[in-house]
């Protein structure tokens, strides 16, 4: 896939205008220092300082007496302008936040020195180039309520973010994330300035890697008209930054508790706890999040450290609704609604006995088909037994299948571990480098969709059992960025990341089985995936400052793999579907085990496959069988249950250029071109199938036939691709 991104954008406002170019979570800062006369100050010396950091630039205003700065780490910042035989003015406590342009003015009395206090952030209305989005600070971060502390949360409180909030349906609830329209994989996720993006699941302001919000300094989500430094995708740009240490100790302990008191129960939960005779006890949700961070300096001024740890625990349970025989059912007998019938009761349901259906069963020992006998099936009616009494009639059909509900328990334990070391290479900073890892160990019991589902998602498929699935994820990443101050117009801005993603999840099912077609199974089958999605990224930021233009320009190279291992598709399976017998299903046609054909009222049409599914599931009729066969490359097959590897691999490059060419003081042209190229993925070891014909050719074939009136249906085969 080649994308070409061109930016072009006219943006008049009234100041002058500048623009941050890079990819690698910094900001930029201009102004202009003016006497109280407000007459602008060429020659005059600007320093940016962070004494907190060790950390100073300095550059002089040009002929209109303006300056800036550029890739400038975010933080808290002091500024000075020296007019040599003028005057000094400071302003101290200026915030900037990442990819959020700033612009600060600066007055300097004459024959004076001055100290400004700057009360908050540079301006939040941003005015520098086109970009649209807000920018959040570590105050704001800490200080806004967000239940269970999930950062996840903070990055979707944007204008133009539909964010349903759905965790567990993240990958499959198409609103959950989209941003002005776009979808939500459309978003692209930075953490430091390299790639954290989820390459399985694209799940809108969902990482690879977890961010604690005690270690997040601040963030930035450009919701629209991104300049060309940015790009992978047509969404959202999220950017975040990790705290870094400063030549303070500062430190910080926490705990968060939320009990299950005051927890409503579940509408479901309670009316069959209700219509059970049990008491209204509402479903169980603790959490408990903890931790503390630490940041100071090793050595003053030049060598800092940051660390975090946050663990959460969770003991949780989640509604289940499973479709279970009712009581008649389970002692073999079978219902169904009349249709038009003089013998129909006067309830409009008849009721056959076990008797009544082996009399509908007269070919049964006769083909030798029956080892168990005609009608009933034994073995179906133990394992009946096996399933607990329905409480509900929130689905099935309220005669045969009706629902049993019930809170699973969805228990979590998750542990993140965050590290940062910043180094002042050079005395004043120009030169600087930093190193963060992250380290997640989480194990829990994968939440499922809820609902009805005949194999549950995560949790126990009845009470008493196991969970269906044990998750675990152990990812981990680290990042390595060096800026290079060249010159005070020329910044180079090198990161380097490796994030790999690492989600497993242990089914318990190690065998094949048959489903009784409309029950819930009477266990979890549940199948075993590990995925592995290990990601380099390289990218590199020039700006370079040449008169009235500020000029970016620089690339991104991410390697990606992802190795998978599943047995999901390994395992053969059977269903007692009537839908599979010849004729398709029961009631109505006049065949075996239907009432209508031996003198008992026939089925009502609307209720056939209320009778169908029942009865096929009764009498152990196995129509469907489904065997899967996967082989290797050399056409050998894999045997049943065994995990099926696969390793894919994949390219992306990008290139951008971009300049900001400020005409005037209140007017800025800012253009752009970004080329994008995504390699679709492929399997490294051979074991990827193609067509064996060019399907170009063969859609072409079809479309001059068509025109011509005839048809052409050729077959097509697969093989193992070349690559």
């Amino acid at each position: 896939m080649r994308l070409l991104k061109v930016s072009l954008t006219l943006l008049v406002v009234f100041t002058l205008a500048t623009a941050a170019f890079t990819q690698t979570a910094t900001t930029s800062l201009r102004g202009t220092v003016m006497d109280p006369n407000k007459a602008v100050l060429p020659g005059a010396t600007v320093k940016l300082a962070s004494p907190a950091r060790g950390y100073s630039r300095e550059t002089k205003t040009d002929d209109r007496g303006e300056y800036q700065f550029q890739q400038v780490p975010p933080g808290t910042y002091d500024i000075t302008a020296d007019a040599a035989g003028t005057g000094t003015v400071t302003a101290k406590g200026v915030q900037l936040l990442v990819s959020q342009p700033a612009t600060v003015d600066l007055t300097v009395k004459l024959s004076a020195t001055t100290t400004v206090e700057v009360v908050g952030t540079a301006p939040v209305v941003n005015t520098t180039d086109a970009t649209i989005g807000n920018a959040f600070n570590t105050q704001q971060i800490l200080a806004l309520p967000f239940e269970g502390r999930n950062a996840v949360e903070i990055l979707s409180l944007q204008p133009g973010v539909a964010y349903t909030g759905n965790q567990v349906d993240s990958t499959f609830d198409s609103r959950n994330g989209v941003v002005n329209g776009a979808r939500q994989d459309q978003t692209n996720i930075t953490l430091d300035g390299v790639d954290n993006n989820d390459q399985n699941n694209g799940a809108a302001f969902q990482g690879a890697l977890r961010s604690t919000l005690d270690s997040v300094q601040e963030f930035r989500v450009t919701t629209t008209n991104s300049n060309a430094d940015s790009g992978r995708s047509s969404g959202a740009q999220v950017q975040l930054v990790t705290k870094s240490g400063t030549n303070n100790i500062h430190g910080s302990l926490y705990e968060y508790h939320r009990p299950t008191f005051g927890v409503a129960n579940d509408y479901f939960v309670k009316k069959a706890q209700l219509e059970s005779g049990l008491p209204n006890i509402s479903p169980k949700l603790i959490r408990n999040t903890f931790g503390g961070a630490i940041g100071g300096p090793l050595v003053k001024d030049r060598f800092f450290y940051f660390f975090n740890y946050e663990g959460q625990r969770r003991a949780e349970t989640q509604t289940q609704t499973r479709i279970v025989p009712s009581d008649a059912l389970r002692n073999g007998f079978i219902s169904y609604e009349c249709s038009d019938d003089p013998t129909c009761p006067a309830s409009g349901v008849r009721v056959l006995n076990q008797a009544e259906i082996a009399s509908m069963d007269p070919n049964c020992t006769g083909n030798g088909t029956c080892p168990l006998g005609p009608g009933v099936n034994p073995a179906v009616l133990a394992m009946f037994q096996t399933y607990p009494h329905a409480n509900s009639d929130v689905t099935g059909d309220g005669l045969n299948f009706r629902a049993f509900t019930f809170a699973a328990p969805v228990p979590a334990r998750l542990n993140t571990f965050v590290g940062k070391f910043d180094v002042n290479i050079s005395q004043n900073g120009n030169h600087r480098l930093f190193v963060r890892g992250i380290l997640q160990d989480d194990n829990s019991v994968p939440e499922g969709a809820g609902g009805i589902s005949a194999q549950s998602a995560g949790p126990q498929q009845f009470p008493g059992q196991p969970a269906a699935f044990l998750g675990q994820a152990n990812s981990k990443g680290i990042a390595i960025g060096y800026t290079a101050i060249l010159g005070p117009t020329l910044i180079n801005n090198l990161r380097y990341g490796y994030t790999r993603r690492g989600v497993n999840t242990a089914g318990i099912g190690t065998e094949h089985h048959v489903t009784l077609r409309g029950l819930s199974n009477p266990e979890s089958f549940s199948r075993s995936t590990f995925v592995t999605v290990p990601v380099n990224n390289l990218s590199d930021d020039v700006t370079w400052t040449k008169g009235k233009h500020t000029i970016g320009f620089g690339g991104n190279w991410r390697i990606i793999n992802n190795d998978r291992s599943s047995n999901f598709a390994n395992f053969f399976t059977a269903s007692s579907n009537p839908s599979w017998l010849n004729p398709s299903g029961i009631a109505g046609n006049g065949v075996d085990l239907d009432p209508g054909a031996f003198g008992f009222p026939a089925v009502n049409g609307d209720f056939s496959n209320s009778y169908d599914f029942p009865m096929g599931a009764l009498a152990g009729l196995v129509p469907e069988i489904d065997a899967t066969y996967n082989q290797d490359k050399t056409g050998a097959v894999i045997p049943e249950g065994e995990m099926i590897r696969r390793r894919f691999h994949a390219n992306e490059f990008e290139l951008y250029g971009q300049d900001s060419w400020r005409i005037k003081s209140n007017l800025t042209l800012t253009f752009g071109l970004r080329y994008s190229l995504l390699q679709p993925p492929y399997e490294v070891n051979g074991n990827q199938a193609a067509p064996t014909i060019s399907l170009a050719d063969w859609f072409k074939r079809r479309g001059e036939a068509m025109l011509a009136g005839h048809t052409v249906d050729e077959t097509l085969q697969f093989a193992i691709s070349p690559g």
